[in-house]
């Protein structure tokens, strides 16, 4: 039983055009005529392969446009040939060599064309010569990998501006921005219920963030979202649904967990979502969102002295406090020198409770007050603590 040709090529690690010339003079597909027409047209191709990439005049020039010229007719041979070598050899007898040629630096001209990644907006991306010149030295899997890629970020790029339009968001007002965002807010904007459906501000998400915990998902988003799914391109179908699993599974536990501060859960969802401009009354918004939160850390205190108190509790690692009575202060410092004095937990507490407004002026009062009373309260040389106390009194409320 003669052996399968397609098992023969699993073993040959020739170029797949060679194999395919070979196998059609041997079985007489390939003629005399057609040898020398392959014979005269290789040449050119390879002087026009190492003009575009270099010179002519170089032997090394010529010896790589050789391999070039040899793997683009070999690229363009096995994808339209599905890897079978007679079909193979059938289209080198009824097409020209260059055809092949050209076949092949066609596919990697369109495959550059596409996008690299599921960005939208991005302008700048390797030169079309760069990329054949890396691109015409590589294999059929090479290729085949990267156009499913590509292919899936074209997808979901077109997906994105689809639900982008839908949403009264044109192209035009599209920056450079990841793709599946787009889609995210979209899955949520749609079981939100809310009309008219649109791309939300930072005020808009917070509050759909705000009515879903209160109210939970309304009947008529899951009906909104499934009317949505039946207008949707056949293609976008896998990309949107894969986001909206990330909406059901990460983001609406976290959103329904009551146990979340709001303004904790604004700060990690945000940077997921694609959202309009943000302007004056998102940040009224915001605040509105912290404000019940940071009012009940600090006790309503405003004061820097205060909230200088409430800072080296959180810096010793101690629940924040506005006030420490005398023990509790020289407790505080024991502790700093026991497990150290930091400064990022306090910056993470502006960031995360304080309302936006003031946040610049706590981070820069922090800042300036934290090199201080580190090098105070840490004192080895107080050995009484008596430095460290009186430091916490004249900075701090200590009662």
């Amino acid at each position: 039983m003669q052996p399968d040709r397609h098992q023969i090529a699993i073993f040959d690690d020739r170029p797949f055009f060679e194999r395919a010339f070979v196998y059609g003079v041997r079985n007489g597909i390939i003629d005399q005529e057609k040898i020398s027409s392959i014979r005269n047209d290789a040449p050119k191709g390879m002087v026009q392969i190492a003009e575009y990439f270099g010179t002519q005049y170089l032997r090394p020039n010529i010896e790589e446009a050789r391999l070039r010229l040899v793997n683009l007719v070999s690229l363009f041979l096995e994808d339209s040939s599905g890897g079978d070598i007679d079909k193979a050899a059938r289209s080198l007898r009824d097409n020209t060599f260059l055809s092949h040629s050209r076949g092949g630096s066609e596919m990697l001209k369109s495959l550059w064309s596409m996008p690299e990644d599921g960005s939208y907006g991005i302008l700048v991306r390797q030169s079309q010569k760069e990329f054949l010149a890396d691109w015409s030295l590589r294999s059929l899997t090479d290729y085949r990998q990267a156009l499913a890629l590509r292919e899936g970020h074209q997808v979901a790029i077109s997906t994105a501006l689809w639900f982008a339009e839908k949403l009264d968001m044109p192209a035009s007002g599209i920056s450079t921005v990841s793709v599946e965002s787009i889609i995210r807010t979209a899955m949520l904007v749609y079981l939100s219920g809310i009309t008219p459906v649109s791309i939300p501000n930072s005020a808009g998400l917070i509050g759909i963030l705000d009515a879903i915990r209160q109210k939970g998902l309304p009947a008529k988003g899951r009906k909104q979202l499934k009317e949505t799914f039946r207008a949707l391109p056949a293609a976008s179908l896998a990309v949107t649904r894969r986001e909206l699993k990330k909406v059901e599974t990460e983001d609406l536990p976290r959103i329904l967990d009551a146990s979340v501060p709001m303004n904790r859960l604004i700060q990690e969802l945000e940077p997921l979502y694609f959202l309009r401009d943000f302007g004056p009354e998102d940040a009224s918004l915001f605040d509105a969102a912290v404000s019940e939160d940071w009012r009940r850390l600090t006790g309503g205190k405003t004061d820097d002295s205060s909230l200088l108190t409430i800072f080296v509790c959180l810096a010793a690692d101690l629940p924040p406090r506005p006030a420490l009575s005398k023990a509790a202060a020289r407790a505080l410092i024991r502790k700093a020198r026991l497990d150290g004095f930091k400064r990022l937990p306090v910056l993470g507490f502006i960031r995360a409770y304080a309302p936006y407004e003031m946040q610049d002026d706590l981070e820069a009062l922090w800042t300036e007050f934290f090199p201080e009373a580190q090098g105070i309260l840490l004192a080895a040389a107080d050995t009484t603590l008596g430095e460290a106390v009186d430091f916490l009194k004249e900075n701090c409320i200590v009662i």
